[in-house]
């Protein structure tokens, strides 16, 4: 049986009950400002801790969606872009995500060819 690839893939679920959304900021990091989110979450033993979070990308509602295939949402990742569709499971929404590289990026320059030969005199 083959191994299932799932590069440049995921998917997102509803939180478990213990975790929950408590404070959003940023952190300046050596110069770099960084957007973080803190989570209120336990371990499996029931120690409370606080996950953080930095956000790596935005997701815009998919207005030019024309076919049912299509993404429900797209947006930038870092240098990349994700594209995400709504999903329904047992009465429960979650989310799948694919990444690839920036179209911007794939297309090659145009290139504009001069005539660089000088006048003869």
């Amino acid at each position: 049986m083959a191994d299932y690839d799932n590069t440049d893939k995921g998917a997102a679920f509803k939180p478990f009950d213990q975790q929950k959304l408590i404070l959003q900021g940023k952190i300046n990091d050596a110069g770099t400002d960084r957007k973080i989110v803190l989570i209120k979450d336990q371990t499996k033993s029931g120690k409370q801790l606080i996950e953080v979070f930095e956000k790596v990308g935005t997701l815009f509602v998919n207005e030019k969606k024309e076919t049912e295939s299509a993404p429900d949402y797209t947006g930038p990742m870092n240098e990349r872009r994700m594209a995400a569709w709504k999903r329904m499971k047992d009465g429960a929404p979650y989310m799948t995500f694919a990444l690839s590289d920036n179209k911007q990026q794939e297309q090659p320059k145009s290139r504009v060819d001069l005539d660089d030969e000088l006048p003869h005199f």
